[in-house]
């Protein structure tokens, strides 16, 4: 089976899973937001050279718990002041992986735990606190980032000629992005407004989903530049590791969360 088959078939299957867990909401949902947090740490820990028991399987175990236990107890105590406390976190830990990346002490590999666990843990919180069209607004999310990541590629595939970052990321054109984010507005405008029918601006949020990913890519493909490394794992057949899958939500989650519980 060629490497574009599996591709295709394992891709389809990560956004059906996907699907269904925000569908059939909680606890399916932020059961998968652990999962994905145990197999993100883990993958980290073994790029970081961490191969000790507690680094590889006892850290992620701790942290996804986390996840599982808020949604069972349906945890509600975590409002504006909490998401955007772990958004500033979130971020200052991406200034110190950027600094000192390849780096094996302590602060590093708590920025890295953060860096991931924070947009996943929030998204599972969110899901849980908030029951008012969570469904509606998981879709919308998840949505944007599926159709910007296929528009981007299928338009700079087709008029693609300047690189909009070389040194990281030389695929990515500037044509490619600007086309594909206009499409994705487009048509998640229309998604919106005879589907999901969610109350604020459908073009303001898919505007900061779409920015945010960008970010969130750019920002993996650096670290993964930097290491040394093409992919992140070999989890998933055709596309790498989870973190391979999930990089455009990392640093999108978060911003989107606030702006939403803001709105």
């Amino acid at each position: 089976m060629s490497n574009f088959t599996l591709r295709i078939l394992f891709g389809s299957i990560y956004v059906v899973i996907m699907l269904l867990a925000a569908l059939y909401g909680n606890p399916y949902f932020s059961v998968l937001m652990a999962i994905l947090s145990f197999f993100a740490l883990n993958e980290i820990s073994k790029i970081a050279g961490n191969n000790n028991a507690q680094s590889l399987y006892l850290n992620p175990l701790l942290f996804s718990g986390i996840i599982v236990l808020i949604a069972l107890f349906q945890g509600r105590d975590l409002g504006i002041t909490e998401f955007v406390v772990a958004l500033v976190i979130q971020w200052l830990c991406v200034a110190v992986l950027y600094r000192q990346l390849k780096s094996k002490n302590t602060i590093n590999n708590i920025a890295a735990t953060l860096y991931l666990w924070l947009p996943l843990a929030g998204l599972a919180f969110w899901f849980t606190q908030y029951e008012k069209d969570n469904v509606e607004y998981v879709l919308f999310f998840l949505i944007t980032i599926w159709l910007y990541d296929s528009m981007a590629y299928s338009v700079g595939k087709l008029i693609g000629k300047t690189p909009i970052f070389p040194i990281v990321s030389p695929k990515k054109t500037v044509e490619g992005t600007f086309g594909g984010s206009l499409v994705t507005l487009t048509i998640m405008f229309f998604l919106n407004k005879y589907w999901l029918q969610l109350e604020p601006n459908a073009l303001l949020l898919a505007g900061v989903v779409i920015l945010f990913a960008t970010f969130g890519d750019f920002v993996e493909s650096y670290m993964k530049r930097k290491i040394g490394i093409k992919d992140s794992g070999n989890l998933i057949p055709g596309h790498g590791g989870i973190l391979d899958r999930i990089d455009s939500i990392l640093l999108a989650a978060l911003p989107y969360l606030v702006i939403i519980i803001l709105i």
